[in-house]
């Protein structure tokens, strides 16, 4: 079974940490999760990326990885969390970690 999941946004690799930019189509996904956080509570968020490997290596381009990171910042679309082993990936989606 195919599925064909669209990219909500992309994650670009910093210095010590990663930067996730949501596509300007998808930000309700962002205030969806400002507000389960509260006003002030950001930084230090748990947030679980849903993305799509943009590697080369992978030999099935067909498989998505979840990974548990830390909010760093967040402006406007741009989310700045700790660092991930991804670059130029695809974000098919961006929860809160129900278990932190």
């Amino acid at each position: 079974m195919h599925l064909n999941l669209e990219p909500i946004g992309i994650i670009k690799k910093a210095v010590n940490k990663s930067e996730i930019l949501i596509y300007s189509d998808f930000e309700q996904v962002i205030r969806n999760i400002a507000s389960k956080m509260g006003e002030g509570a950001e930084a230090g968020q748990k947030l679980l990326i849903i993305h799509k490997s943009g590697s080369k290596k992978s030999s099935d381009g067909h498989q998505v990885r979840v990974t548990k990171t830390t909010l760093l910042e967040r402006k406007g679309n741009l989310l700045t969390v700790s660092k991930i082993d991804a670059n130029e990936d695809s974000v098919i989606d961006v929860r809160l970690d129900a278990i932190a």
